[in-house]
């Protein structure tokens, strides 16, 4: 069983990773390649703990605030995925957590290193 972010572990094709990636970020969260329907309902029910994320803007926001200092992109990127697995997204976390790095770098370049 997978422990923590792998790259090659993603299920989203290049196509739906180039396409995501060349368009201006859109507000549905589903436009992130490996979020359905699913995906969206449970990442957009609060918890105690947790706000609901119902917008992409939301999920590229946690994304950051998942970045602490000195992390490494791996260290960065595991902890995205673990946020997912915690919040019972069980398919495309990998996929997800690609989609939102690489996005996520273009608008920052340096905060995502794939080969980190």
């Amino acid at each position: 069983m997978a422990t923590g972010f792998d790259v090659n572990r993603s299920r989203v094709s290049d196509d739906a990773l180039a396409e995501f990636l060349s368009k201006p970020v859109e507000e549905d969260i589903i436009s992130v390649p490996g979020i359905g329907e699913k995906a969206a309902a449970i990442l957009g029910t609060a918890t105690d703990d947790d706000p609901a994320i119902e917008t992409t803007f939301q999920l590229i926001g946690k994304f950051l605030s998942l970045k602490g200092k000195g992390m490494s992109s791996k260290e960065h990127c595991d902890a995205m995925w673990f946020y997912l697995q915690a919040k019972g997204i069980n398919s495309y976390r990998a996929g997800i957590v690609h989609s939102i790095a690489e996005r996520t770098n273009i608008m920052m370049p340096g905060i995502y290193e794939s080969s980190d």
